[in-house]
């Protein structure tokens, strides 16, 4: 059976006019165009938080790394030398000499916080019987030596030892042993008061003069809480008093440049100054980066107290960068 539809049936539909399809093709671009606009703007301020997030981290947290190491310098002992010219260092005195921007490799001698905080008995505690001691040892009550040793050996890779090493640590007194003579130049510098009522440079000066006022340390197994004087001209007239500190390595900070016109901050450690041992001849092997994409690193000392401004940026495409700013002051 076929079926036939007439002409009659079909009902005519309604359809858009070309003026009805203009207009909706202009309100479905703007829709888009607000659209767009607001998704690039999300999209915008993800960018600028991410960067504002990493920028923010990693200079806090390197930031808290370089206050805890310096927290446990040695009073008169951090200088500041030209990367140019490693010989070339002043000793970071001055808040107020925030002009210099040729002397910008930080470096300082480091109490032995490793080695003294390892057992709930501190290895070296510090203390000497002064009456006990004398010209050519010091005895420490409660010391454990033997891990002192074994720690200095892990940390310096076999460099740095107390028995039988090719290096020996450096022992420090306390900071009423650091006079300042006016009859030297630079008056500011530290010196160390010397039994025969003569100074001695402490650092920053050449190897002899540095090597002339530490003096290294080192022990026996048949006097666990005996540190003797291993050598140096100024022992036998050197001022001792109760408290001391041990130290194993100095440190520094560098800035390296980088092609995009900031800087890496890098750490250098296990190198000994009183053993001779400098940044002259080159930077040491141990070192580690601290923070990429530094701006500023600026740092000054004031008695006791030191300051330092730490600053990166982390990019967020183009020429537009975020910069965040650290400053913290470490106290003695």
């Amino acid at each position: 059976m076929a079926y036939h539809i007439s002409s009659q049936n079909i009902q005519k539909q309604p359809a858009f006019t070309l003026i009805e399809l203009v207009f909706v093709i202009i309100i479905l671009g703007i829709v888009a165009s607000i659209g767009s606009s607001i998704i690039a703007n999300v999209y915008q301020n993800y960018l600028l938080q991410r960067a504002t997030h990493r920028a923010s981290l990693k200079t806090e947290l390197a930031a808290q790394q370089i206050a805890n190491l310096l927290s446990y310098r040695i009073p008169g002992t951090t200088i500041a030398r030209n990367p140019a010219d490693l010989t070339d260092n002043v000793y970071v005195t001055d808040p107020t000499n925030a002009t210099d921007i040729t002397h910008t490799v930080l470096e300082w001698i480091g109490a032995d916080n490793d080695g003294f905080s390892a057992a709930i008995l501190p290895p070296w505690n510090g203390f000497c019987d002064v009456k006990a001691s004398s010209s050519t040892a010091i005895i420490t009550p409660g010391s454990n030596l033997a891990l002192a040793d074994t720690i200095y050996k892990n940390l310096s890779n076999n460099q740095v030892r107390l028995n039988g090493a090719p290096q020996y640590p450096a022992i420090f007194f306390a900071d009423k042993n650091y006079v300042k003579d006016p009859t030297l130049s630079p008056p500011d510098i530290p010196y160390m008061a010397l039994g025969d009522g003569t100074y001695s440079a402490c650092l920053g000066m050449t190897a002899g003069e540095t090597k002339s006022c530490v003096s290294t340390v080192g022990y026996t197994a048949a006097a666990p809480e005996k540190l003797t004087f291993q050598k140096g001209a100024t022992t036998a007239n050197k001022l001792i008093v109760e408290h001391y500190k041990l130290a194993w390595t100095a440190y520094a900070i560098r800035q390296v440049p980088r092609s995009d016109g900031l800087y890496d901050l890098k750490l250098y450690y296990n190198y000994q100054p009183w053993e001779g041992e400098s940044l002259n001849s080159g930077w040491p092997a141990t070192n580690a980066i601290i923070v990429t994409g530094v701006s500023v690193f600026k740092f000054a000392e004031s008695g006791n107290t030191f300051r330092f401004k730490l600053c990166t940026q982390e990019n967020i495409g183009e020429d537009y960068n975020v910069t965040i700013c650290k400053e913290k002051a470490v106290i003695l």
